[in-house]
């Protein structure tokens, strides 16, 4: 098991971008997946990182950054998109568990920022997705490149802002450098994380 000495942001950073090299290059060490892991975790968890991305199953955090069982605290939502009920899992884990990184992990391919840039009508709840998505698509409408991947990118960057000026708990850790909070973009077909922000 790895060892849990207290890290800074730009340090938990770094230890997830090195896990990402070994994943884009086969050579996973799969940490934290023993019994003694597993075990060391039921009475308490003291992850290095919050990875707020998008639900699809294409993107399994844990996996991309070559993390094990109690690493990574992962929230999970179609277009990694904020409201109160998100927030609120960040809050807990910067404020409780002393999480010092809050990542913010778009995409490529997102169907949730394809569809609203398609126009596709979205019913039900599926639609409170669509505007923190569609103002990102209107940022970036007319640049260079895939739009809907700089939509997504820009997502990202517009969440992670955001979350850092979220008052009182995560804004007032960021302001007393014990939390950082960054936007970076995962590439599907080459499995890279980039740094956005």
């Amino acid at each position: 098991m790895q060892s849990k000495i207290k890290l800074t942001g730009k340090e938990a950073l770094q230890r997830l971008l090195d896990g990402n090299k070994r994943f884009i290059s086969g050579k996973l060490e799969h940490p934290n997946h023993c019994e003694e892991s597993r075990r060391g975790l039921v009475n308490g968890q003291d992850p290095i990182a919050v990875i707020l991305t998008c639900a699809d199953s294409r993107v399994p955090p844990v996996d991309v950054f070559d993390q094990g069982l109690g690493d990574v605290f992962v929230v999970r939502v179609a277009g990694n998109i904020i409201n109160d009920q998100i927030l609120g899992s960040i809050e807990y884990a910067v404020a409780h568990l002393h999480t010092p990184l809050v990542m913010v992990m778009g995409h490529s391919s997102c169907g949730a920022v394809s569809a609203v840039a398609q126009g596709v009508k979205l019913s039900g709840h599926i639609a409170s997705l669509t505007p923190s998505i569609d103002a990102a698509l209107k940022r970036t409408k007319g640049l260079a490149g895939d739009w809907t991947d700089n939509a997504a990118k820009a997502l990202a960057v517009s969440t992670a802002q955001k979350i850092a000026e979220s008052e009182p708990i995560v804004s007032d850790l960021v302001e007393e450098g014990r939390v950082l909070v960054v936007a970076t973009y995962y590439d599907l077909e080459t499995g890279e994380v980039t740094l956005l922000s």
